[in-house]
C-alpha cells in the first residue's frame, strides 16, 4: 500500500474563527475542514505571524460568547498538538517578494491588504505551497499581480467554504495539486 502523503497546510485566522460549533453553513464547512485535517496525515504551519493572528483574532476571549465560540478551536489545536501535527517553524519574511510588490504601485489600500497576509504566502512558499483562507479579496489581489511576481503562481489558495466538497475529498486523498486553484491559473 504506498504511503500517504502529508502536506503542511498554511491556515489563515479567517478559517479558524469560523469553525465554530455554530450551524450556519461557514461554519459547518471550516469545522468539517479542520476535522478532516486532524483525521488525515496533514499538518498545520503556524509561523510566528500566523500564530500570533491566531492568538490575536481566532483565540481571542472578551466574552462568555466568545469562550463559546472557540470551544471547537481550542480542543481541535489541542488535539493537532497531540499528535504533533502543528509545526511552528521559523518563516522569516521575504524581502525581495516585499519589496517588488511595493513597487507594483497598487493602490494603498491593497498594498496593506495583501501585505496583512502575505506571511500566510511567505509560509506557504517555504513549505507546500498550500494557503487556506475564506480571503477571497486578498485572493484575487494576489492573482492579479502574479504576472510580476512569478515566485507566487503556484502557491494554492483554497477557500474551504466556497469550494467545501472538493476541498474535503483533495484533502482525503493527499491534497493533491489542484492547478485552477493555483494563485497564477489562468481560471476565470
Amino acid at each position: 500500500m504506498p504511503k500517504k502523503v502529508s502536506r503542511r497546510l498554511v491556515i489563515d485566522t479567517s478559517v479558524a474563527r469560523s469553525a465554530t460549533l455554530a450551524e450556519n453553513p461557514t461554519s459547518i464547512a471550516c469545522r468539517r475542514f479542520l476535522e478532516v485535517v486532524l483525521s488525515v496525515c496533514h499538518k498545520v504551519v503556524l509561523s510566528r505571524d500566523t500564530e500570533q493572528e491566531w492568538q490575536n483574532v481566532a483565540l481571542l476571549i472578551r466574552s462568555t460568547a466568545d469562550e463559546v465560540r472557540i470551544r471547537f478551536l481550542k480542543d481541535w489545536m489541542l488535539a493537532m498538538q497531540r499528535r504533533g501535527k502543528l509545526l511552528r517553524p521559523l518563516v522569516e519574511r521575504d524581502k525581495p517578494l516585499r519589496s517588488k510588490i511595493n513597487r507594483l504601485g497598487l493602490p494603498g489600500n491593497s498594498r496593506q491588504e495583501i501585505e496583512e497576509d502575505l506571511h500566510l504566502v511567505e509560509a506557504a512558499l517555504a513549505h507546500d505551497r498550500i494557503v487556506i483562507s475564506r480571503d477571497d479579496s486578498v485572493h484575487e489581489l494576489l492573482r492579479s499581480i502574479t504576472g510580476n511576481c512569478v515566485e507566487i503562481r503556484k502557491v494554492v489558495w483554497c477557500n474551504p467554504v466556497t469550494l467545501a466538497d472538493e476541498v474535503l475529498d483533495s484533502l482525503s486523498k493527499g491534497a493533491p495539486v489542484v492547478k485552477v486553484w493555483q494563485l497564477g491559473s489562468k481560471r476565470q
